[in-house]
Formats: structure tokens, sequence, C-alpha cells
């Protein structure tokens, strides 16, 4: 008798494993799946449609999974899920979903949410040329920038300036609010800022996109909102500076380049690299 007991007891324990392990696979971030998104038939999005797909289909762990967000086309929206394309219709949680509004105009020196036009990925980008507000010219922020030997700048972000962005392919993001795009700094459990992109947030909830391109979730009182100005810095100041992923002090200020977005820093070391506005900040504590 004993030994059905414990029979019966090990299937039932497998039979909730196996539930679990499938809502885990489908969303293991302790975030809801829509936020009550505004989402439009047909509109176009940024959203790991792809990365989310294949995961799924190969069982993988979305919680290591590098989720690189594409632009596309949304096929119908839902309430908590929308249908989207990739080989095939599939639903994809609302919360993964980034909708880019028609109209949109900038002008010079504001931060954009947009995507590598002349390549893929979700990228931020500054305002270098605004004489047409719908169609911006930008530097990417999210594109290397670097020193060679001899002093010369190059890079992806370099080698990309000045790049013409389509009409309804972007949207205009402002310091202090917590909307898709912002710069974060998160504090994980050994105490480090984690710096990462805002994908979602809701009252107490942020969804995030960090290092790799994984998504985690954080309580939004451990994380801090960066601002996209340059907070007046000057040469001289102290700042903190990303680094693999995290926010470390010990950097200093050697310029700022407003219109670029870009700012040169040296380490506690003597090493010199530039970093975009995103990556520097005085605010952490």
């Amino acid at each position: 008798m004993r030994k059905k007991h414990l029979l019966a007891a090990t299937i039932l324990m497998m039979a909730c494993m196996s539930v679990s392990a499938q809502t885990t696979a489908e969303w293991p971030w302790d975030f809801p799946m829509s936020t009550g998104e505004q989402l439009t038939d047909g509109e176009l999005i940024l959203a790991p449609y792809t990365y989310y797909k294949v995961a799924i289909d190969d069982k993988e762990d979305l919680m290591r999974k590098g989720l690189i967000f594409y632009k596309t086309n949304l096929e119908t929206a839902g309430a908590e899920k929308s249908v989207v394309n990739f080989m095939e219709d599939y639903e994809l949680p609302n919360s993964l979903i980034i909708g880019l509004p028609e109209g949109a105009t900038a002008k010079k020196g504001d931060i954009l949410l947009t995507w590598w036009q002349s390549g893929s990925g979700m990228k931020r980008a500054i305002v270098r040329d605004d004489s047409n507000p719908a169609e911006p010219k930008v530097d990417y922020l999210d594109m290397d920038m670097r020193l060679d030997n001899d002093g010369a700048i190059s890079g992806f972000a370099e080698s990309h300036a000045n790049e013409q962005l389509k009409p309804n392919s972007f949207i205009v993001l402002h310091d202090g609010e917590w909307a898709p795009g912002a710069q974060v700094a998160c504090k994980n459990e050994r105490g480090e800022w984690n710096a990462a992109t805002l994908i979602k947030a809701t009252e107490d909830k942020v969804l995030v996109s960090g290092f790799s391109s994984r998504l985690s979730a954080y309580s939004k009182s451990d994380c801090r909102l960066i601002p996209m100005s340059d907070e007046d810095m000057k040469a001289g100041d102290p700042v903190w500076g990303v680094w693999v992923g995290t926010y470390q002090s010990g950097y200093t200020v050697d310029k700022v380049d407003k219109e670029r977005g870009r700012v040169w820093v040296t380490d506690s070391r003597g090493n010199q690299k530039i970093l975009s506005i995103l990556e520097v900040t005085k605010v952490l504590d």
C-alpha cells in the first residue's frame, strides 16, 4: 500500500512539474504578460518575434536566451497576446511588443527608440539633423564608438553616423518617463547596478533587456531612470560608466559631445574610452 501511495505521489509531482515547466517556458518573468498596451492590427512594432518562437519551439530557457527586438508588423492585436508572423502565425505576449506610433516627429538633440535601419535590431539614437522632423538624421547610441591607437574615432557608431530614419519608425523618449526605450540601472542580488533598456513597466515592476539581450524583471523600487541629458557633466566630474553590462564607479569625464550624445571618460587605471550619454551618470548612490 505504501508503495502505491509513493508511486501516486511521484506521478502527481511529475505532472505538477510538467505544468510548471510549460508555464515557465512560455513566460518565466515575474511580470504580467500584458500591461494594457494599446496595439493596432497591422501597425509597425519592435518585438523579439523570431527569437521567442525559436526558443519556445526548442524548449529553451527564456531566462537565459538573448531576445533581440526586431521591427515587423503586428498581424492581429489581442488583450494579452497578439498575433505576429515568423514562418507562421503565432501569439506573442503583449509585454514583448512595442508599438511605433504613426506621425511622430523629432527635433535636434532628441533621443529616439528605433532600430538600426541599414541593418537590424532595436537601437536608441540621437537626432543630429531635424530639417525633416518626420525623417530625422541620427547617430546610433547603442553602437560601439572607440578610439584607435592614433586617437581617431572608429566603430559601428562612426561608420553609420548621420543615418536618416524612415517615417513612422521611432518613439521620442523623455527624461523621467518609465517608457519603452528608457535607460535604467537595476540593482541585482549582488548589489551591482545592471544597465538595461526598459521594455515595459507597471506601477511596481519593470521588464528590461540587459546584457546579451537577456530579459529580466525587477521591482521598480530597485531601479533608477538614467537621465538622457548630459546632467551638466563637465571635464573632471566623477561619474559611473557601463562596463560589461553594469554601471561602475571610478570614471572621470574628459569631455562631452552633446550633439553626438557621447562622453569621453577615463577609468581608474588610466584607460580612456567613449561611452554613450546613456552609459554615463552621476545619479547612482
